[in-house]
């Protein structure tokens, strides 16, 4: 009995017809099938963003996910690479998300899993609570950077250096387990204050100082990187130092401890040597004009200096010759100075004392020269005796002169001995003048 089927009109079907209808309805069913998540996407009411990203980034259409927070809101549908490399991105969200991201949102693609794989879009709110307007710009928008990006940009040794830290740090997680439960007993303490230096680390103007210090290390690294065993010859001479100071730890601590005493007796002494600059910078004003002709002076005196220096030479054979001189004045000048200190006493006393009093006071005289002398001083009355003497010296007949008279010491100057005493000699001078009455 061979199976047939009844058309509308009571007609039969024939298994040709009914084999190609089954066929159109699986293909129909398995095309709606493969195509589900589109179809559903499409059905499904919400609203549509666009967002321009740096680059794909293995985004699929109506597969990848958008999520807020970590919580799905959305699928991508469309996907398209732009001329200038760029990937313009479509996303449908839920009812009323859109609303929810403010009018300046961010956009990131993130992994799904640490390994990667599948990437979804994480949405980030910002702006005022308006509605965005147009796309999301690629500077609001990043891509992830994975590992194997990371590694392709290290060089060999740094990537030997991070197996080689994987490595030490298996073996710390498995023999520190105690160092680490100390750690995390302690850490909570610390905290606090981490959060206080990294708070300061990132200076007075964090959007600057922090990645200008970044730079700056990126520079020194690569100043010590430029030459090949410098770096090398630095952790050297560390260590070395490191060794020295460990050595010479309690002469460092000595001259530590004696610091603050130091400090202070310095700062006394600038104290005072900042008054001695004021002095100075007070003296130095009034001294300009002497230092400058003082700077003639020794121009003018260089070639007087030059003219000096033989004779300064020849002055060294005379010294020479005169040692003998000085050494034979030696024992004259302990001798006169012996008779120095025989002046010094009574010698002096009494010049110092009878005769410099009768030389200053008048003369009255007494006995045969009483009547004489006068009110002046003993020495004016002998200058005038002195004067006279001149003027009757200067007086001459036909003889020659009335009187000469030179001053000398012999041994008629002393009464008593042969030759013209002065008592004689006066008598003589004043014959004389009764004379010439």
């Amino acid at each position: 009995m061979k199976a047939t089927a009844l058309t509308g009109r009571g007609k039969r079907m024939s298994p040709l017809f009914l084999g190609l209808l089954t066929a159109v309805v699986a293909l129909v069913f398995g095309a709606a099938l493969f195509t589900k998540d589109q179809i559903l996407t499409t059905l499904k009411p919400g609203d549509s963003i666009t967002a321009n990203f740096a680059e794909q980034y293995r985004l699929k259409e109506y597969s990848s996910r958008v999520k807020v927070s970590g919580v799905p809101v959305g699928t991508v549908t469309s996907v398209e690479e732009a001329d200038d490399g760029t990937a313009h991105v479509t996303m449908k969200l839920d009812p009323g998300t859109a609303k929810k991201l403010g009018s300046a949102p961010s956009a990131a693609i993130r992994p799904t899993t640490l390994l990667g794989g599948n990437y979804y879009i994480d949405l980030v709110p910002g702006g005022d609570r308006s509605v965005m307007k147009g796309t999301i710009p690629v500077d609001r928008t990043s891509v992830p950077v994975e590992l194997d990006k990371v590694a392709a940009a290290l060089q060999p040794d740094a990537l030997t250096g991070l197996q080689n830290s994987t490595g030490n740090l298996d073996g710390a997680l498995e023999h520190g387990g105690d160092a680490l439960k100390n750690l995390a007993k302690t850490a909570p303490g610390t905290l606090g204050p981490a959060a206080g230096v990294l708070a300061s680390a990132q200076g007075t103007h964090p959007e600057t100082d922090l990645p200008k210090l970044v730079q700056g290390l990126e520079s020194a690294g690569e100043a010590l990187s430029r030459t090949d065993g410098q770096l090398d010859s630095v952790v050297t001479g560390l260590d070395s130092l490191s060794g020295v100071l460990d050595r010479r730890g309690g002469d460092i601590a000595t001259t530590l401890s004696t610091m603050p005493e130091t400090l202070r007796t310095t700062d006394a002494g600038l104290k005072a040597l900042d008054g001695t600059l004021a002095q100075v910078r007070d003296t130095a004003g009034p001294a300009t004009p002497v230092v400058k002709e003082l700077d003639a002076l020794l121009g003018h005196a260089d070639p007087v200096l030059a003219k000096a220096r033989p004779v300064v030479s020849d002055l060294r054979d005379v010294l020479t010759d005169a040692r003998p001189l000085v050494e034979e004045l030696t024992p004259v000048s302990q001798d006169l100075t012996t008779f120095v200190d025989n002046l010094h006493g009574p010698v002096l006393d009494r010049v110092n004392g009878p005769i410099l009093d009768t030389v200053n006071s008048p003369f009255h005289g007494s006995g045969p020269y009483e009547g004489g002398g006068g009110d002046n001083p003993l020495y004016q009355e002998l200058a005038h005796m002195v004067t006279n003497l001149d003027n009757i010296s200067a007086t001459t007949d036909e003889n020659g002169a009335v009187i000469g008279f030179n001053p000398g010491v012999n041994a008629g100057s002393l009464a008593g001995l042969p030759g013209v005493s002065l008592e004689q000699l006066f008598s003589n001078i004043a014959r004389n003048q009764e004379i010439q009455r």
